[in-house]
């Protein structure tokens, strides 16, 4: 779906910034991005190891023993390497970070996925295993569950409110399918990959959800969101909202916190009906007349 470009010069930094052995392209302007978006909403970095990744993830937890909202990052597909075989999937633009330091939720975070910012904590791994066509692949799936299920342990969350943009749209859908402590999901310009989804269907449209797609958006446009849910069907639990304006990546920032007003997604429940009684008489007796004892 989305064109690959090339961009000479781009440098390929291989370091262990948490102490461990790096094979991810690390720019190291979109790291500082991420720490100044992330630093005015009071959110830390954190490196989580999980399996044979460290993932960095930005963290604000106020309340524990409440539900948490977990923006899951996207890879940007837009930073290829001139020889074709490694790219760079840290987003320069972060919009899902962008938009959690938007969110005023008392627990919240961002997760990056496996090589953005950080890399692998095993020697000569590969990060190419992780990205592109094996972005969806079950070992970076578990290990998402894994720093999930961290982050409820750490902090004591009850549960998820998941967000995902672009490809992370597919992601949120995956987890929210697999795990059960995922209360709803919201995509904005949501990329999904209907292969992916396609034996997750019966069970994604009961999760509560509400997709935002964009009038202007060239890379997913909103007929991509509507093959998507006319893939899901008819389901009780889903809300789309259409913002003209909006393209892929430009838009949503500062929108987000009145589309936030919506509310967390819900299924809708069909309202009891409106029974009146009707008062009913007594019945009368009357005793039986002409009847002769024999």
């Amino acid at each position: 779906m989305k064109q690959f470009k090339t961009l000479l010069g781009l440098t390929a930094i291989c370091a262990g910034l948490f102490g461990v052995s790096s094979c991810a392209v690390n720019d190291e302007w979109n790291y500082e991005v991420a720490h100044r978006l992330a630093a005015p909403a009071q959110m830390i970095e954190r490196p989580i190891e999980v399996g044979p990744f460290v993932l960095t993830s930005f963290e604000r937890m106020y309340e524990r023993g409440e539900p948490a909202t977990l923006y899951i990052a996207a890879e940007d597909n837009n930073e290829a390497i001139h020889s074709g075989a490694l790219y760079n999937p840290t987003p320069k633009n972060p919009v899902g970070l962008h938009l959690a330091s938007k969110d005023k939720a008392d627990n919240l975070a961002y997760l990056a996925r496996p090589c953005q910012y950080s890399g692998l904590s095993i020697k000569d791994g590969d990060c190419n295993n992780y990205w592109g066509v094996n972005k969806y692949n079950p070992e970076v799936l578990a290990a998402l569950n894994e720093a999930m299920d961290g982050m409820k342990k750490r902090y004591s969350i009850t549960s998820f409110h998941l967000v995902g943009y672009d490809d992370a749209a597919t992601i949120v859908s995956l987890l929210a399918v697999d795990r059960s402590d995922v209360l709803s999901i919201r995509t904005v310009a949501g990329e999904f990959d209907e292969e992916v989804l396609s034996p997750i269907m019966p069970q994604l449209c009961n999760v509560p959800q509400h997709h935002f797609t964009g009038g202007q958006d060239q890379v997913t446009p909103s007929a991509h969101l509507q093959e998507h849910l006319q893939k899901l069907g008819q389901c009780d639990c889903v809300d789309h909202t259409f913002i003209q304006e909006a393209s892929h990546d430009a838009g949503w920032v500062d929108k987000w916190p009145e589309l936030l007003k919506s509310g967390t997604p819900k299924c809708y429940v069909a309202p009891e009906p409106d029974f009146q009684l009707i008062d009913t008489p007594e019945p009368i007796y009357s005793p039986r007349i002409g009847i002769e004892k024999k």
